[in-house]
């Protein structure tokens, strides 16, 4: 596990000529059962130490925290996010995710008790033999996605994710580790004053904008690191931290043409708005395509998100006028209540307010204008142009004469809302769902608690079967009593007795009747709210065929 403070790491490799050394404090027994031998690494949050578990008899790391267990409010702060960080990963038990065996408090310290991985990390076999193969990349992508996916399903965000930061096991398979900045999405946030902790050219743009983060934000980093150990340089590194914060946030990635198969993809998952990038599914696909063996790229993966589409203008036989300077209309960037994005570095995005804010998206991106040596382009434009207004011609005639039915392009809506645990029933404002409209709810961040006293912080899934069954008898509270209490729940009124959704981290249904749509945590509210706590931001998207 990784300190993860941007300039420092510390690991849980054991490999020779990678921070072993005798270490001032080797032979400590720590919690009267782990003995310490000798550093593996330090960094700004902690010191990792190879150790032995002398109750079980088994090799351990074990993670010396640099906070002390008294002090001032920042101290306990500290101790606090230490906590959370030891209890979400203990949450994963993943082959891809590090196991976390205990955490003990002692020497008025803490220690976060570990698996230890016989291997480097990426960041030191990139070192040592040179760049990863595309096949071989891909393989190793696959096992950090799906362990992304196990944490963000335990409602935790790594926001480290980088090649120092993933291990390799003796077979060659990779581990995700250092959970030391990630938190769970309780409002409290890992930055002192002025400063972002983490690697900044792995750190995803809206991040290093300050604004709202969310599982996409880990899969950017995993497209950086995935772009890295392939083609050999970090896409967006440069010799100065400002430069290097401004090309994350503006400037296109530096992609090696070693990628080969791979660009694809790490174009998809690089890409500014984490609205534009691929869903988890998708990246998948595409790269079990390139694990496989395939050399041909997958196609361009989609935008997980709905937009607000237009319809085309039919183009008319009358040569189009040149184009006056300015940005011109493309399939590319997305427009939010008039701000492009990304925005200007300080612009505070969405964080999980109650309410929600609109996204009709666009496109806004410069379109090169044409110069007086690019005749040829030029009339090559205008003879497509002719093409397509015969074409549109064509179309017309046969619309008039009813071979063609003349249809309407769907409209697409998406809007973000926080869904409180403490309420009811909660409206998705601003939104008019019809018969026969596609509504998708999307999670997208947050956690909360049916009882904050005594059971953990879940996410939109809700409890595990056997903390479920521990509240067997509060069952009277559920809204729906087949889904496990925590769910967030789904319905559309405008009907009697409407049926009630299960969301999860992704519902999608075709709406049987108009009506609004409703959210919830599955607990009734009039009863048993008193002891919620947290909130979940959601994604809702719905698509209008006229």
């Amino acid at each position: 596990m990784l300190s993860g403070d941007g300039d420092h790491q510390a690991g849980t490799r054991s490999e020779h000529g990678s921070g072993r050394g005798s270490g001032r404090g080797s032979g400590r027994l720590v919690a009267g059962r782990y003995l310490l031998h000798d550093i593996l690494g330090q960094g700004g949050m902690g010191t990792v130490w190879r150790a032995h578990d002398q109750l079980l008899d088994r090799p351990v790391a074990v993670k010396e925290l640099h906070i002390l267990t008294h002090g001032d409010e920042e101290h306990r702060i500290r101790l606090r996010r230490a906590v959370r960080e030891a209890r979400a990963v203990a949450r994963v038990p993943h082959p891809h995710v590090v196991g976390v065996h205990d955490l003990a408090e002692s020497q008025d310290r803490l220690w976060i008790v570990m698996e230890l991985i016989e291997g480097p990390s990426l960041a030191q076999h990139l070192t040592e033999h040179g760049p990863l193969t595309a096949q071989h990349t891909a393989t190793l992508g696959l096992q950090l996605l799906d362990a992304l996916v196990a944490v963000h399903a335990a409602g935790t965000l790594h926001r480290d994710v980088k090649p120092a930061n993933v291990l390799l096991r003796r077979d060659g398979n990779a581990v995700l580790t250092d959970f030391g900045i990630a938190v769970l999405d309780d409002g409290e946030f890992l930055t002192t004053t002025g400063e972002l902790i983490g690697s900044l050219e792995f750190m995803a743009p809206e991040r290093v904008m300050g604004a709202e983060v969310g599982p996409a934000s880990d899969l950017w980093s995993l497209g950086a690191t995935l772009a890295t150990v392939c083609g050999g340089q970090s896409p967006f590194r440069r010799p100065a931290r400002p430069a290097t914060l401004h090309a994350v946030a503006y400037a296109e990635p530096t992609l090696s043409e070693r990628l080969g198969p791979l660009r694809p993809v790490i174009e998809a998952l690089l890409r500014k708005s984490p609205h534009e990038r691929p869903t988890t599914t998708h990246t998948r696909q595409a790269l079990h395509h390139i694990a496989t063996g395939h050399t041909d790229p997958e196609p361009l993966l989609p935008s997980p998100t709905g937009h607000t589409t237009r319809p085309t203008p039919t183009p008319t036989p009358t040569p189009a006028p040149t184009p006056a300077p300015g940005p011109q209309l493309a399939d590319a960037d997305t427009l939010t209540r008039g701000r492009q994005h990304p925005a200007p570095a300080g612009h505070s995005g969405q964080s999980g307010q109650s309410g929600q804010t609109a996204t009709h998206t666009t496109s806004l991106r410069p379109t090169p204008q044409p110069s007086s040596s690019s005749r040829g382009a030029k009339r090559l434009g205008w003879t497509l142009a002719a093409t397509a207004a015969l074409a549109a011609g064509v179309a017309g005639s046969l619309f008039l004469t009813g071979v063609l039915p003349l249809t309407k392009d769907p409209v697409t809506t998406t809007t973000r809302q926080a869904v409180k645990s403490t309420t009811g029933w909660q409206p998705v404002r601003g939104m008019t769902i019809q018969q026969g409209d596609k509504v998708t709810v999307r999670f997208l961040s947050g956690q909360w608690t049916v009882d904050h006293v005594n059971i953990p912080m879940t996410g939109p899934a809700g409890y595990t079967t056997a903390i479920d069954q521990s509240l067997a008898g509060a069952k009277d509270c559920k809204i729906k009593p087949a889904a496990p209490f925590g769910t967030l729940l789904a319905r559309l009124t405008g009907q009697q007795n409407p049926p009630l959704h299960s969301a999860g981290r992704k519902l999608t249904f075709k709406a049987a009747d108009e009506g609004t749509l409703q959210l919830a945590i599955n607990d009734i509210a009039d009863r048993c709210v008193h002891d919620n706590k947290g909130t979940l931001t959601v994604q809702v998207t719905v698509t209008h065929q006229p």
